[in-house]
């Protein structure tokens, strides 16, 4: 497809030049579409060097439910625990990235949603001052 037809693409460079940001490369755009809904296009505009140093909740504490400890390696908790700190609140919906954009100022709950390398879906709960993050698998809803 031709970025200029694509759609997606043209939202991308607008998104960027309002946040006075360069738009990322047609393929790098692309290569990020790998595996994400029509809805969840929220990796596809900051560069992941921008965004991991600037954290914007602080964890203190670090919970994993039984089933997340049994399926997931501790690096990959760990690595998802510190891009939930940055504000990158990986797959979830846009209304549920607004309410985490809003509830950092509040110390309220922040819910991101991962991928370990194997492709399970898992989730990183915060919340609290001092936060407390739990890491939890989609079955542990009854956590929340």
């Amino acid at each position: 497809m031709n970025p200029v037809d694509d759609d997606l693409y043209r939202i991308h460079k607008f998104q960027a030049s309002r946040r006075g940001l360069p738009p990322r490369d047609y393929l790098e755009f692309q290569r990020r579409l790998i595996n994400r809904s029509d809805t969840d296009l929220s990796q596809l505009l900051l560069p992941e060097t921008e965004v991991r140093y600037r954290p914007v909740a602080e964890v203190e504490v670090v919970y994993a439910t039984h089933s997340a400890m049994a399926r997931l390696p501790w690096y990959v908790m760990l690595e998802a625990v510190a891009v939930h700190t940055t504000g990158d609140w990986g797959e979830v919906s846009p209304k549920l990235w607004l309410t985490n954009d809003r509830a950092v100022a509040s110390a309220g709950r922040i819910c991101s949603g991962h991928r370990s390398l194997d492709g399970r879906k898992f989730w990183v709960v915060s919340e609290g001052s001092p936060r407390r993050a739990t890491i939890m698998m989609p079955e542990d809803t009854w956590f929340l």
